[in-house]
């Protein structure tokens, strides 16, 4: 039986539970089920484990070799939307009798102090405890400008099974990356597979860099507010798309331009998922007027969110765009890098929803995007780091104002063209569909999904039933079922599953790496559906469907 929590163990130890040591052991052995990142891919990561030697035990430690300090708050949090956990230690009793008192502790440098001793009670043979190391960071973190090298110390203790103490400790080098670095993932190309999200798994930390409360973003949002009547932008879905007209034309009028990184030669790309990408906060794009196109969708969203207006990012191959969503819940993609530097060239806004819509219907189509929900992400553990205050007549000194000013008293201001209508609502995509779910190592299971819906409130039952062959050589009779729970935004549905029911061979088993994570961008017709599925251990999975 595999424990995932750091500090908890669950296991049967008294001899009436002789049935369900059975059953945890064919759990073990089936090792590599996998259907809807269930109890599968949490075992499907320790099965390597079977082939080792028996008679002593085993402890390994994995680490995430660089920590991103600009979401530093996040990797403190065992439930945050991403999985931040720095180190994970597997430990296995191979030996014949029961390990007690197994403790880990951790400690990263001079940011984070050693934790509390994990403590799990009792091992038996065979038995694997895995534990998560989630350092509560300093704020120093915060103010790192450049790389910075820690070292991160585990210690372990246990009584082997003739009651002696054992003690073993590991040490890794990390890297703390600087306060605006950001990695999109840190699985290594063992553990990628083709899809996309494979390499974009870090995207909902994007949410630290969209400052929630910042006054020079505030204020441009509220002199953009004032641009539109002072409408409020929740009322309706016409005031909606008013306001938001005026925060992508003040953007405009200040003359904030889009920077293409010079690394990259091809053009049509404005960042490289597999690099390091230096991100701008809000107010470094207000001041220096310029940014990538990450930059200038991270600012907009901040505007969305100042007057009221749900923000979401879109993260998708070498691109990024903000969408807003209307009172209705209709999405309402904008391309930010149309502000050009508010010349000639520049977009209008009814042209950058018309771009922003045609680069949406485009990633619905094959798949390859994250949408980032940041409100959902602030409220799930993705928290922004704190920065240095400014003074409140920053906008005058950096000049905002009185271009603002200056435009709104006649002077030169480009045209902005028409506010388009708000695209249409998705269809409905309640009732029965089929879904393949791909493995990483590229096994696939069939399963089925049954879709109720009530406005825009989602309930998925995922079920399946399958046989499945161990290492024993013997065949299960497993079954699943999971149940989802969320909401459509727009054509992409975002569901959790905190319950599901597995058996096997007829006994009920324990489920494991809940919660699990599911996201399915909606094809134009309703008729199919594609994301992926991610555990509490941020083990993924690819997923189709149709009707």
């Amino acid at each position: 039986m595999v424990s995932s929590r750091g500090g908890e163990w669950q296991g049967h130890h008294d001899p009436a539970g002789r049935k369900e040591r059975e059953m945890a052991a064919k759990l073990r052995v089936v090792g590599v089920l996998l259907l809807l990142v269930g109890a599968g891919l949490a075992l499907f990561a320790l099965s390597s484990g079977q082939g080792e030697a028996r008679g002593e035990p085993t402890c390994r430690m994995q680490v995430k070799d660089r920590v991103i300090t600009g979401a530093y708050k996040s990797y403190g949090l065992k439930d945050c939307v991403v999985p931040m956990w720095l180190a994970k230690t597997v430990f296995r009793n191979g030996t014949s009798g029961r390990i007690t008192k197994l403790k880990f502790r951790y400690k990263l440098g001079e940011y984070a102090d050693w934790t509390s001793w994990h403590l799990y009670e009792a091992v038996d043979p065979t038995q694997t405890v895995v534990d998560l190391y989630h350092p509560i960071l300093s704020s120093a973190c915060a103010k790192l400008t450049s790389r910075a090298p820690a070292e991160l110390q585990m210690e372990c203790e246990y009584l082997d099974p003739a009651g002696r103490k054992q003690e073993t400790q590991e040490t890794r080098q990390i890297t703390l990356l600087g306060r605006h670095e950001f990695i999109f993932s840190d699985l290594s190309a063992d553990e990628r597979t083709a899809a996309f999200q494979d390499f974009d798994t870090y995207s909902p930390l994007l949410a630290a860099w969209v400052s929630r409360q910042d006054d020079p973003v505030s204020r441009l949002a509220s002199m953009a507010n004032k641009r539109a009547g002072g409408v409020g932008a929740s009322q309706d879905d016409e005031s909606c798309l008013k306001v938001m007209k005026e925060l992508y034309d003040i953007m405009r009028t200040i003359r904030i331009s889009y920077q293409h990184p010079q690394a990259l030669a091809d053009p049509s790309m404005s960042y490289d998922v597999k690099l390091v990408q230096s991100l701008q906060y809000p107010r470094d794009t207000i001041q220096k007027r310029s940014g990538t196109c990450i930059d200038l969708a991270i600012l907009y969203a901040a505007l969305l969110n100042s007057v009221n207006i749900t923000p979401f990012l879109v993260s998708m191959d070498g691109h990024c765009f903000p969408i807003g969503q209307t009172p209705s819940g209709r999405f309402i993609p904008v391309e930010a890098t149309g502000v050009g530097d508010g010349g000639a060239k520049s977009m209008n806004f009814a042209q950058a929803i018309e771009s922003g819509m045609k680069t949406w219907n485009k990633v619905n189509e094959n798949g390859r995007f994250n949408l980032v929900n940041l409100r959902e992400c602030w409220v799930n553990g993705v928290s922004n780091p704190e920065l240095e205050p400014l003074p409140a007549d920053i906008l005058e000194k950096w000049g905002v104002v009185a271009l603002v000013d200056g435009a709104d008293e006649g002077g030169e201001r480009r045209p902005v063209g028409p506010t388009p209508p708000p695209p249409p609502p998705p269809q409905s995509i309640a009732g029965q569909w089929t879904c393949t779910i791909t493995a990483p190592n590229g096994m696939a299971t069939q399963g089925q999904f049954q879709i109720a819906m009530q406005g825009n409130q989602v309930a998925l039952v995922a079920t399946a039933a399958y046989q499945m062959q161990g290492p024993d050589g013997r065949m299960h009779q497993c079954t699943e079922r999971n149940d989802f729970t969320g909401t459509l935004m727009g054509q992409m549905l975002v569901v959790t599953c905190n319950s599901a029911v597995y058996t096997m061979d007829g006994m009920q088993v324990p489920p494991q790496g809940l919660p699990l994570r599911m996201t399915l961008a909606v094809s134009a017709d309703g008729r199919s559906m594609r994301g992926q599925v991610v555990n509490s251990m941020g083990m993924m999975a690819g997923i189709t469907a149709q009707r």
